[in-house]
């Protein structure tokens, strides 16, 4: 896969994003997009291809939204009704396939509003507004959260994913925003898409990090429900001859 670009950090500050022309929308029934993480992509549709090749001439961003229930029938329009809370995206690794579709990595960078549309292109463009991090000021709250999801991904339930992921140190790291941090953690463990819906659109950190912990403590009881399970249903050894 190739770069996204040049010269530039992988992921643009928010600062540097030109919310004040159209960023381009990509649609999706089942797949949210949290800041901080990374989410491959499979380009195929003539209209998504095109995207793509757009973007990458130009500003490398995308948003990715969330198609509403009952979308099915106009999936293949520009109208299918969309979630208003979208996360916008840059391309950071591109693959171009010899048939024209693509492999694209593309990392969250902000949530975003979707405040008007523009579709006169084959595939729909959307004028965003920014919705940048809240809620966290306080520096002594920010190390007890940190502290408490710490404990959390420590529990026996998930210390060993959480050491082969390296989450620990990264909650650990005081150059990882907390904000980041919680998207991150909640992309990765968060799979019900009503509830990483959620997350996608609740800004202050501080109720993410709410969601997250409980999230986290019910992943942790069920993976040790289930060890048990296996060793109580675990086979007696047949007795030899």
């Amino acid at each position: 896969m190739h770069g996204a670009r040049r010269g530039r950090s992988a992921v643009d500050s928010s600062s540097e994003l030109l919310f004040s022309t159209p960023i381009a929308l990509f649609p999706l029934p089942n797949c949210v997009l949290l800041p901080r993480a990374v989410l491959p992509l499979h380009i195929f549709e003539p209209r998504y291809r095109e995207m793509v090749a757009d973007c990458l001439r130009g500003s490398p961003h995308i948003a990715m939204a969330l198609l509403e229930p009952g979308y099915e029938e106009k999936y293949y329009t520009k109208v299918a009704a969309i979630a208003p809370v979208v996360c916008v995206g840059q391309i950071v690794r591109h693959e171009e396939l010899a048939d024209g579709r693509y492999n694209i990595l593309l990392q969250g960078v902000i949530r975003a509003r979707v405040s008007s549309e523009d579709r006169t292109r084959s595939y729909r463009r959307g004028l965003l507004t920014p919705l940048p991090p809240s809620g966290n000021g306080d520096p002594t709250l920010e190390t007890s959260m940190r502290r408490e999801l710490l404990e959390a991904l420590g529990s026996p339930g998930l210390a060993s994913l959480s050491r082969q992921c390296n989450w620990l140190e990264m909650v650990k790291s005081a150059e990882l925003p907390l904000s980041d941090v919680v998207d991150y953690l909640a992309q990765a463990l968060v799979c019900d898409v009503p509830c990483a819906r959620k997350f996608l659109e609740e800004a202050d950190v501080v109720k993410r990090f709410t969601m997250l912990l409980a999230a986290v403590k019910e992943i942790s009881d069920r993976a040790l429900a289930g060890a048990s399970a296996r060793i109580r249903h675990w086979p007696r050894a047949t007795p030899q001859n």
